[in-house]
């Protein structure tokens, strides 16, 4: 099959092929063993002790980049959503997955395999983990930079310790930061600090990167607006690839859009010869190919390092030659400089403290507590009701802002497990909604699936029946374009809910986030509000912990999903 053309008026360089190679299960190309190469980077004093280390250990004489004949393998190391694991993410078996020490000595391994390497990451770097509540993303920046990042994208939740913090982290950055949508106004302290793109040499080869970043308002700081315009991503793009493919051989998109926008840009706009996306907390298992364009993504708190390999042949065009998912499992040393920084963090960090104890886990996988009734989603509502003194008829929490990624083992709970289990401690909410503006709420709740996303919503206090295959509800910015169609009823305390009547009214208690319309949560944002409550939720999740111990947490059955 015939490469795919690039846009009109460009050189014809970058198609990406449709046929794709076929190897042997396993079978990777051997590169030459050991380098003294050291291909041009965009920031030339980034080459510090880990990199002359890497580099300056081969005894081999240089090597050039993977070839067939006159051909190069252009290698893209990738992460996306780290979420500040500096430490391996804890595993159900005990052992950990990740961490900046294991994959600095993998990268080194690969960077030494294939010259022609880049290390990119797609956004949300640091917040969520416990050093994020101690430093602010400080050590991840520097971890990032110490391992020789040729740059990375900027991720909704970058902006979380505000705009001043995110100023000082780019500052730090050794490696350029880019967001080709968000363009910072003049009087904005990020004013200057990223870029749309950057073009890096690797064998031989120009290599343009992009980076997009995801536009709802809900997702940032109250500020943001006034800080930041945003222009459309499809539209960026269009505009930016045809300039980019007059100056590259290869155009790369480096998107925190989640895969909805990575697959629109994809449709939209010719030329991109590899999308590395982040935002879902679900990876790809293996690449999306859309009009031609391949789509990867890895997994949250980077348990794995991401390869992607394009090889590109003499006339310029590209085609995907491998990609694969290397879990940096405990018999990967780590590299001792890196360790040697994160464990001088670590001790900085406040002691642990046990708040209590679990006698059933707690489920934060992505692919569990986004798809169906879960633990996690139960033991938040369940704490919530009881600091109402069970005021309210309902509670609700959206499982974007239940976090860790990980499975909280039966045992002793800590205040940093508390902390990566709930990041954020927005105050909680008791709002008045009547019954159609619950079936709005519930549809939002249901409207990704089957896609496994925060959006997906636990609930205490009704039982609930829906079909997913019917139609899901979608927003057109700031209102319900489409009500959605899936939730088919719902019963509170064994009374069948009439969704038509506006007369019949719920107490709800939510996160502060979504009460306040985030995550789309529109008809929360126009109920009636009676109180917020005077402390974060964290607080609440530690009294009832103190109180409650050993917290048994069942499941209730109360929502029955079909075509899931």
């Amino acid at each position: 099959m015939a490469a795919r053309q690039s846009a009109p008026g460009t050189r014809r360089r970058g198609a990406v092929s449709h046929h794709r190679p076929k190897r042997p299960p396993g079978y990777r190309l051997a590169g030459p063993a050991g380098s003294a190469f050291c291909f041009r980077r965009f920031h030339p004093e980034n080459r510090n002790a880990f990199h002359a280390r890497q580099y300056a250990s081969a005894a081999a004489p240089a090597s050039h980049p993977l070839s067939i004949f006159d051909m190069t393998i252009l290698s893209f190391l990738h992460t996306n959503d780290v979420h500040g694991y500096l430490t391996p993410v804890p595993q159900p078996d005990g052992s950990g997955l990740g961490g900046y020490a294991r994959r600095a000595t993998l990268i080194r391994r690969l960077r030494i395999q294939n010259p022609a390497t880049l290390l990119l990451d797609a956004g949300d770097f640091y917040q969520g983990s416990r050093f994020w509540h101690a430093f602010q993303g400080k050590p991840d920046i520097a971890l990032m930079n110490a391992l020789g990042y040729d740059a990375a994208t900027l991720g909704n939740h970058d902006f979380d310790g505000g705009l001043d913090v995110l100023a000082e982290r780019l500052r730090e950055a050794r490696f350029p930061v880019l967001s080709a949508n968000f363009r910072p106004r003049p009087h904005s302290p990020l004013h200057g600090l990223w870029r749309t793109h950057v073009i890096l040499q690797a064998g031989g080869r120009r290599v343009a990167v992009f980076g997009l970043t995801i536009e709802r308002a809900d997702l940032y700081p109250p500020d943001f607006e006034e800080h930041i315009q945003v222009i459309p991503f499809i539209e960026c793009a269009a505009q930016l690839v045809p300039r980019l493919r007059e100056q590259a051989d290869a155009v790369i998109l480096l998107s925190h859009l989640g895969q909805l926008g990575d697959q629109a840009v994809a449709e939209a706009v010719p030329g991109i010869d590899l999308i590395i996306g982040g935002h879902n907390h679900h990876p790809l298992e293996t690449p999306l190919e859309v009009a031609g364009t391949p789509i990867v993504r890895g997994p949250v708190g980077a348990p794995a390092l991401c390869e992607t390999r394009l090889r590109m042949d003499t006339g310029h065009k590209t085609h995907l030659e491998a990609h694969q998912r290397h879990l940096l499992l405990p018999d990967i040393p780590p590299d001792p400089e890196i360790q040697a920084q994160i464990e001088a963090w670590s001790l900085r960090l406040p002691p642990t403290q046990v708040i209590g104890t679990l006698s059933t886990p707690l489920d934060t996988r992505t692919e569990i507590k986004c798809t169906r009734e879960n633990r996690a989603g139960n033991f938040f509502n369940e704490a919530l009701m009881q600091a109402l003194n069970e005021e309210a008829d309902i509670a609700l929490v959206h499982m974007g802002t239940l976090r860790g990624d990980r499975v909280y083992p039966a045992g002793a709970f800590t205040n940093h497990d508390l902390l990566e289990f709930h990041p954020f401690n927005n105050p909680p909410i008791l709002l008045e909604i009547n019954a159609p503006q619950l079936k709005q709420v519930l549809e939002r709740g249901l409207s990704a699936l089957p896609h496994p996303t925060g959006l997906f919503l636990s609930v205490k206090g009704l039982e609930i029946w829906a079909d997913i295959r019917r139609q899901p509800q979608r927003l057109n910015h700031n209102s319900i374009a489409i009500p959605g169609e899936r939730v088919l009823r719902a019963t509170w305390q064994g009374e069948e809910i009439d969704f038509n009547d506006p007369q019949r009214t719920f107490r709800v208690a939510c996160d502060g986030y979504i009460g306040a319309g985030g995550a789309g949560y529109l008809a929360l944002k126009n109920a009636r509000r009676i109180r917020r409550l005077p402390y974060g939720a964290n607080a609440i999740l530690q009294t009832y912990l103190q109180n409650h111990s050993p917290v048994h947490v069942p499941l209730t059955g109360n929502m029955h999903l079909e075509g899931i």
